[in-house]
């Protein structure tokens, strides 16, 4: 017997102590149920249960013998529950005995959930109960040699909630029972366990996942199934059978029906659109809960919920699989701790996807425990959502509220990294790995383009140590590593390259994990590293700097918060995998050049107001990997002492630019190296007015303040202007223009056959394209002020569309200067020198086309395509010159 003190602690701990007193007090009205609620070792497990599940008070009221099975709440296996379920269906029959044994077991697990039992071992109770049921529904049939069953879904996986449908095929052999008797056994099954009676169902059994859904057969043969999934399965049906186990029945048929639907489950070469059929299936669930304003609430398919966990889990699954044994398993957690070990998740990333996963199924189990009912919703009632809050161990529902909300928040997070992950369409390709197959790998590694296919086969096989974690997840990233090496000029000497790299980064903490998490990045890395030897040896130099890669190129910082050495890195890295193209490396080289020369101004603190002048590339916000930055600097003052601070600012911030790794050009200033490093407002619009000359007033045009004091630098662009834009382009002045442009390809590009790949200077252009373009500024600028950009690409928009040259002539200058850009860059990044011509040996020529893209036929089509945009881009630069007096 228990004292009242007892019995009231009891009640008192409980989720909710009134209902569980009442419960206590209706079960008590029998003698059964007062003798046993009487009992210490039963009291304490009863009155939690009772206080948080009306279904169990209404259950052991009805039964209050059954109370007895609350005194022993330790875990049970499956034959336990074979047991225990054969002496029911002996006392009670077949259909009230599985009911009475699936509700006592179900509230006895409970009971054990109630006091913290760990969720694996709940789920893994619970789906040991269905299974059960089903084996014994098989058996009363009489068809248990020739009929199996196949666990789904949750069933399948391990994972079956307190009032979770069931999910099953049916599947039958060919030498025994024919279709029609297999489906009239399966249909006896369904209702043996589904049928309501006035002690409910047993388990709800949901055959709709079969072929060709509820329209189908209960059950087919073992070859009809196979033939089904090979020839007319859907993405969505081969993805249900990532869950597939058989669980009763002939379990040997079982088994073969699970190998023999892994080569549709695990294909061994996978279409890219069945990553998009799985996307597109989750994002219709999300659309029906968004729609009827569950998303917040809805902890199965609502926001960062657990079909996110499920989805992001499977899709890995069915892209890594195929080549991952370990992987194939239906438990999510067993799963992800797979995925996690072969490198696909980070392990940080798989643990709190694990621990979001238990505690979002833990509270699902407790909102079904309630009333025995399948819901997934988070109660917005006080009186409901406390003693839920109470039960999962909270002092309060605001506690529950905020720790949902972190888990979901994570679990989104997460979710979108994994699921939306770039480049799993990459993995859908069959790529042999070293570690597998050195003859396959040979022939890959010759077919991308390597030379010593043996040589770079030992680098890779060295690079991809299973010893190490980076070296695992860098086998796993194989198929995007790869190709993006094949793209260097020389593939053979990029994968030493890599190799040595790699070296650099054993030892770094994270790196690992961060590119499993990340195979974008490792993709950016490997296309670095190939384009690059100068990157590379700052990689090798600094292995920290791989981390910089993890960004997204999205994320690169705009001037004020950049970081110079970092983010040249991701902008290299992005642009060497082709993620960013030639605008906006420039506008990104621009804002890290910017930050360099604000930092060094603010270093050097001038005495007086000094601004620094971008012109060029810099003023047009167009820089290459190889660009110099062209300046002036203009101060505000008079007087000698006001000329030697100014000099000596303008030298110390030069050094300081210098030193930072960007060379300084300073030639374009009044009287060129022989002139002062810094002038007056007032000697500039001195020198303006008596001595520029017509080139002079040209590179005006594309006068940007860079640094320093603004308004200052606002000033000098301002009347700058007045000189670059005049109210009338003089016959003389034009006459220069044009001769100094074929001046500069005579005088400047020798011999004259080098003037057709000369892409700075020679014919068609960089220069072509500049000349036109500041022709047009300087001939309409001053009366359309709108027209007025420093950028080559936004100038030609502008000229277009004020109609002051012919669209088909900007859309010609503004191709050549972007692919002649491309070409620009493609060989600056190399070494991070100037680059002005396309170098002249044919195997040059080819590893610079195989750098921009180009693959079969990539010399011959890259010449091809370089002939067609200069010529073009020469005839529009001869319209606009010379119009219809074209020569």
């Amino acid at each position: 017997m228990i004292t009242p003190e007892v019995l009231g602690r009891a009640l008192g701990e409980s989720p909710n102590p009134e209902l569980a007193r009442v419960a206590v007090s209706r079960i008590g009205e029998r003698a059964t149920g007062r003798d046993l609620l009487s009992r210490p070792d039963i009291i304490p497990a009863a009155a939690r249960l009772l206080g948080f599940s009306t279904a169990a008070s209404d259950f052991f009221v009805a039964h209050p013998e059954e109370l007895a099975s609350l005194a022993d709440l330790s875990p049970r296996f499956a034959d336990d529950y074979v047991d225990e379920a054969g002496q029911d269906v002996a006392r009670l029959g077949e259909l009230a005995g599985l009911r009475r044994f699936r509700r006592r077991a179900a509230y006895r697990i409970a009971a054990r959930d109630l006091s913290g039992a760990p969720v694996e071992d709940v789920m893994a109770e619970l789906t040991a109960i269905g299974g059960v049921c089903l084996q014994i529904a098989v058996e009363a049939t009489g068809s248990a040699g020739e009929l199996s069953v196949i666990g789904m879904g949750k069933l399948g996986g391990l994972e079956l909630n307190y009032s979770s449908d069931v999910d099953v095929l049916f599947v039958h052999g060919s030498g025994g029972l024919s279709s029609e008797e297999a489906s009239r056994a399966a249909a006896r099954v369904i209702a043996l366990l589904s049928d309501p009676t006035e002690d409910g169902v047993a388990v709800r059994v949901d055959a709709g996942l079969r072929p060709e859904g509820r329209s189908g057969v209960l059950s087919r043969s073992l070859e009809s199934m196979l033939e089904y999934y090979r020839k007319h399965a859907a993405t969505w049906e081969r993805q249900a059978l990532l869950k597939a186990r058989p669980v009763a029945g002939n379990i040997e048929l079982g088994r073969s029906f699970v190998e023999g639907v892994a080569p549709f489950v695990y294909p061994a070469v996978l279409p890219a659109s069945a990553i998009e059929d799985v996307r597109s299936s989750k994002a219709r669930i999300e659309e029906v809960v968004r729609s009827r304003g569950k998303e917040a609430v809805e902890l199965k398919r609502g926001h960062g919920g657990i079909r996110d966990i499920e989805f992001a889990v499977q899709l890995l699954q069915i892209v890594h699989g195929r080549r991952y044994d370990r992987i194939r398993n239906p438990n999510t957690l067993t799963a992800l701790d797979a995925l996690a070990h072969e490198g696909f998740v980070a392990p940080a990333d798989a643990r709190t996807l694990a621990d979001s996963y238990r505690f979002l199924r833990r509270l699902e189990h407790r909102l079904q425990m309630v009333q025995d009912t399948q819901t997934h919703e988070l109660p917005s009632d006080p009186a409901r959502l406390g003693p839920l809050a109470r039960s999962m161990a909270f002092r309060n529902a605001d506690e529950l509220r905020t720790e949902y909300g972190k888990h979901t928040d994570t679990v989104r997070g997460l979710h979108e990294r994994l699921f939306y992950r770039p480049l799993l369409e990459a993995f859908a390709e069959p790529v042999p790995r070293p570690a597998t197959d050195r003859t396959a790998t040979e022939e890959l590694l010759a077919a991308l383009g390597f030379a010593d296919t043996a040589a770079a086969y030992d680098s890779l096989d060295r690079i991809i140590d299973p010893a190490t974690r980076l070296g695992k997840v860098l086998e796993t990233l194989f198929p995007v590593v790869v190709p993006a090496l094949a793209f260097a000029s020389l593939p053979d000497a990029a994968v030493v390259r890599f190799e040595r790299v790699v070296e650099g980064l054993r030892e770094a903490e994270g790196i690992g994990d961060a590119l499993a998490n990340h195979p974008d990045a490792a993709r950016r890395l490997a296309a670095l590293v190939a384009v690059s030897s100068a990157f590379a040896d700052a990689l090798i130099a600094a292995p920290d700097l791989t981390t910089t890669l993890l960004d997204s190129p999205t994320s690169l910082p705009t001037t004020a918060g950049a970081r110079p050495r970092e983010t040249l890195v991701l902008i290299a890295g992005a642009y060497a995998a082709h993620e960013i193209n030639v605008p906006e490396v420039g506008r990104h080289l621009t804002d890290v050049a910017d930050a360099v020369v604000g930092e060094a101004i603010d270093d050097v603190s001038p005495p007086l107001p000094l601004a620094v002048i971008g012109f060029g590339r810099l003023g047009g916000e167009e820089l290459s990997f190889g660009s110099d930055l062209d300046v002036m600097v203009v101060y505000d003052g008079e007087g000698p002492s006001d000329f030697h601070a100014a000099a000596k600012a303008a030298e110390e911030i030069f050094e300081l630019i210098r030193g930072s790794g960007w060379r300084i050009d300073a030639d374009l200033r009044p009287e060129g190296k022989s002139g002062p490093l810094a002038r007056s407002m007032v000697s500039f619009l001195e020198y303006w007015g008596r001595w520029a000359q017509t080139w002079e007033y040209q590179t005006l045009l594309r006068a940007r303040f860079v640094g320093g004091d603004e308004p200052l630098g606002r000033r000098f662009v301002s009347a700058a202007a007045d000189w670059a834009f005049p109210e009338h382009l003089t016959f003389d002045r034009l006459a220069e223009i044009r001769r100094m442009r074929v001046r500069m390809e005579e005088e400047r590009v020798r011999p004259a056959d080098a003037r057709r790949f000369h892409f700075k200077l020679g014919y068609g252009g960089l220069a072509d394209v500049q000349f036109a373009l500041e022709l047009s500024l300087m001939r309409y600028g001053f009366a359309h002020p709108e027209i007025r950009r420093t950028n080559t690409l936004e100038a030609l928009q502008a000229l277009a569309e004020s109609r002051r040259i012919e669209d088909s002539v900007a859309l010609t200058l503004g191709e050549a200067w972007v692919f002649l850009s491309e070409v620009k860059n493609a060989l600056e990044i190399e070494r991070l020198l100037p680059a002005e011509a396309i170098p002249p040996a044919p195997e040059a020529q080819t590893a610079l086309a195989r750098r921009l893209g180009y693959t079969e036929g990539a010399r011959r089509r890259f010449l091809e395509d370089y002939r067609r945009v200069t010529r073009r881009a020469r005839l529009a630069m001869e319209r606009v010159f010379y119009g219809e007096e074209r020569p």
